[in-house]
């Protein structure tokens, strides 16, 4: 009887969109006019700047600027190092210092 008020049920949450308008023509139209533009070279001063990571990054591989191969050598060697300064205080707090000399 006066259970029902006493515990309360929750409420379900709402999804509300508003659907937007969408014109498939106009944006195709924008790219058209972007395109144009940057061939001829105009360059609009509203537009904000987009950068091309993807395109350089690309380029660079592509052209050989990028060089993982030197960066993955040093860490090789960084690694190997360490290594060895391990093992040799390994062996050092194992055997002592009369071993070594």
């Amino acid at each position: 009887m006066g259970f029902t008020s006493f515990f309360k049920k929750p409420q379900y949450k709402r999804f509300n969109i508003q659907p937007r308008y969408w014109d498939p023509a106009k944006e195709a139209r924008e790219d058209r006019e972007k395109r144009i533009r940057g061939e001829l070279g105009l360059k609009d001063e509203n537009e904000p700047y987009i950068p091309n990571i993807k395109g350089r990054m690309k380029s660079e591989l592509r052209h050989g600027h990028f060089d993982s191969n030197g960066s993955r050598n040093k860490s090789n060697i960084r690694l190997l190092i360490i290594f060895v300064l391990l093992a040799l205080a390994a062996y050092i707090y194992l055997y002592g210092w009369n071993g070594v000399i």
